[in-house]
């Protein structure tokens, strides 16, 4: 049976990724508030998301946080969205000292569940079971240990001159060694070794290690990626080299962005895993 395309599937690339881009392109009055650099001490205020994006390309920062271009849910931010939305739902009750079921825990994974952008039904529904049993796994480890959240999705902020730099840890507990800040990945680690290593190289546990010095004057004693799918826990104590680079790849990421810098950076696993990737026209995945 022939596939139904659309009108357009045949047509060039480029000539849709032009059109979708300037379908997306700002008003004359919009682009005169984005188009000219700011001066370097203009105040700034920027998230982890937004670092790790410029980072990753400042095209990528361009369309996602100034032209804002929509884009269709995937299925891995549905999957992620609902996992954490349960997670913080239990944790803010473990921390009051309240307890929780586990139909009642996964009552509100089934309630922030969205059946959007998975490929068919049964995708869907292998996606859903693995999150059930990754919760479950998470409910029967944290029910038998002693240990509870001291505050969940704390807000934080601190200044780098005009840099501003704002957040949420998702879990803070405080241990006999000392403060650990705790983040939640849904994605699938299945090795000691890949998630210590994904610790140590997170940017997003540097910047928050860094927030935690400049708020208290300390460093956290632990941060941690615990990785919901496989119960793993990767792990490293920060240490003062880890905040100078947070803060030189914050101060550099919103240096561009004050001068209005927003080539692409192409790259093939760069460009891979880039929601845009079907209408950049700078894409390494083209072929």
């Amino acid at each position: 049976e022939a596939l139904r395309l659309p009108k357009d599937a045949t047509r060039p690339f480029k000539a849709r990724a032009a059109e979708e881009l300037q379908r997306h392109a700002s008003p004359p009055a919009y682009e005169g508030v984005f188009a000219d650099a700011l001066p370097p001490d203009a105040e700034l205020t920027v998230s982890h998301h937004q670092v790790d994006d410029y980072v990753t390309c400042p095209l990528k920062y361009q369309y996602v946080h100034i032209k804002r271009i929509p884009l269709r849910q995937h299925h891995s931010v549905v999957y992620g969205s609902a996992l954490h939305k349960a997670v913080e739902f239990y944790l803010r009750r473990r921390a009051v000292g309240n307890f929780t079921s586990l139909e009642d825990f996964l009552k509100a994974f089934d309630d922030a569940w969205r059946n959007e952008g998975f490929l068919t039904r049964e995708h869907e529904e292998q996606r859903k079971r693995a999150g059930v049993e990754a919760l479950t796994r998470f409910y029967h480890e944290e029910e038998a240990s002693g240990q509870k959240p001291s505050e969940v999705e704390r807000e934080f902020g601190f200044a780098l001159g005009p840099t501003k730099v704002r957040g949420r840890f998702d879990r803070v507990d405080e241990t006999a060694e000392g403060l650990v800040i705790v983040d939640y990945k849904s994605s699938d680690v299945t090795e000691q070794k890949k998630a210590d290593q994904r610790a140590k190289d997170s940017l997003q546990l540097k910047m928050y290690a860094l927030a935690q010095k400049e708020m208290t004057g300390r460093l956290p004693a632990r941060v941690e990626l615990r990785f919901l799918e496989s119960g793993l826990v990767g792990s490293y104590k920060p240490v003062d080299e880890d905040l100078d680079e947070a803060r030189e790849t914050i101060l550099a990421a919103a240096g561009g962005i004050r001068a209005r810098r927003f080539d692409a950076t192409p790259g093939y696993m760069v460009c891979r895993y880039c929601a845009y990737n079907q209408i950049c026209p700078s894409t390494a995945t083209r072929e």
